[in-house]
């Protein structure tokens, strides 16, 4: 454990009256996301060594970390007490670290049953642009427009300030959990998985990759046994996963280890839609693998990013482009002009000599 609050403070007000700026890092897992705002003249301040567990409530469901603190750390003591990070966000290694997972939003296969990141998070220590040292969350303040701030670090990629310590809900691990595999296209997936989303039962997992669909449950042990019997009748060539097989699966999606993220074409640009999880299959020739019951869908391949934002923006969502690519221009579509304004404003109030992480989501900002 070490609180490095103090020398991040000094840093930050040095680099102010130096006019200088700031790039944020934790053990850089996540180099790769974001624009390249790679240049001689910032000053790296690294939070990899701002870690330890500042408290832990078991009863409350309540764990407060420092922003610094590893994914693994923290799976490590939840287990202790049988809990678990719902958001269940990609370890990398087990070198992920909660900040830098809350500052790209990261959540993994279970996010639209269990919530995201952001939904789990109660409150935040920030360092804002002028070195001052805030809080933010239910039981303190807000800033002056009323925002939530410690929600607005889920994906600012470290554009509106240092965050020094994160307070965040965990729940208990399920009784029993299933994965079932089975063969479908494409759009077969895509109706299944619709189907099966909009049902009360305990589904935590819906990918489909390589013409196959995974569904996971999990919960009592009754209500995951009962669900896989009724859906299996509605599912082409079922078969359910053994356990180590089904965690590998997971994880490796989890952590972008699959296949289709590692194979001999990893090197070409990769795709991100966030979008309407009805969407109606498109660019069918093309490698696709479809999550969250089809809500996140990855692609790979060299596209128009125009073309790929006006289908992710009339499919009720956006594109970024998550890795590879030129990523000195913008990754992701501009934001309407009122949201635009909005951004602009969050940022100014909290880093008005714009120090941080300048570029990194935005080119303007």
């Amino acid at each position: 454990m070490s609180d490095l609050t103090k020398d991040f403070i000094e840093q930050i007000k040095t680099c102010v009256d130096k006019k200088q700026q700031i790039i944020i890092e934790g053990n850089g897992t996540k180099k790769s996301l974001g624009r390249d705002t790679t240049t001689n003249d910032a000053h790296v301040i690294s939070c990899g060594g701002h870690t330890g567990i500042v408290s832990y409530e078991p009863v409350e469901l309540v764990m407060s970390v420092r922003a610094g603190t590893t994914l693994k750390e923290i799976d490590e003591v939840l287990a202790e007490n049988n809990q678990m990070l719902v958001c269940d966000p990609a370890r990398f290694g087990g070198n992920a670290t909660f900040g830098g997972s809350l500052a790209a939003n990261i959540s993994g296969p279970s996010r639209p049953w269990g919530g995201s990141i952001r939904d789990h998070v109660l409150g935040v220590n920030l360092i804002n642009g002028q070195g001052e040292h805030l809080r933010f969350g239910g039981k303190v303040m807000k800033n002056v427009a009323g925002y939530d701030v410690s929600r607005l670090q889920a994906g600012a990629m470290g554009t509106l300030g240092l965050m020094t310590e994160v307070s965040f809900k965990v729940l208990p691990k399920p009784a029993a959990t299933m994965t079932l595999c089975a063969e479908a296209t494409q759009s077969d997936a895509i109706r299944l998985m619709n189907e099966f989303s909009g049902q009360p039962k305990p589904i935590t997992g819906a990918c489909w990759l390589d013409n196959s669909l995974y569904i996971r449950l999990a919960g009592a042990k009754s209500a995951v046994e009962g669900t896989a019997s009724q859906w299996q009748s509605q599912l082409s060539n079922p078969k359910e996963l053994s356990e180590p097989e089904a965690q590998t699966f997971w994880n490796n999606l989890r952590d972008l280890r699959a296949d289709f993220f590692v194979s001999q074409h990893s090197s070409s640009p990769l795709w991100r839609f966030s979008i309407n999880s009805a969407a109606p299959v498109y660019l069918d020739d093309k490698p696709w693998l479809l999550d969250w019951a089809g809500s996140q869908r990855w692609l790979k391949g060299e596209f128009d990013q125009q073309e790929l934002s006006a289908w992710a923006h009339a499919q009720g969502g956006e594109v970024v482009l998550y890795r590879g690519g030129d990523r000195s221009k913008e990754i992701i579509a501009e934001p309407n002009a009122v949201m635009k304004t909005i951004r602009k404003n969050i940022k100014q109030s909290l880093d008005p000599h714009n120090i941080f992480n300048v570029g990194r989501l935005y080119g303007w900002m």
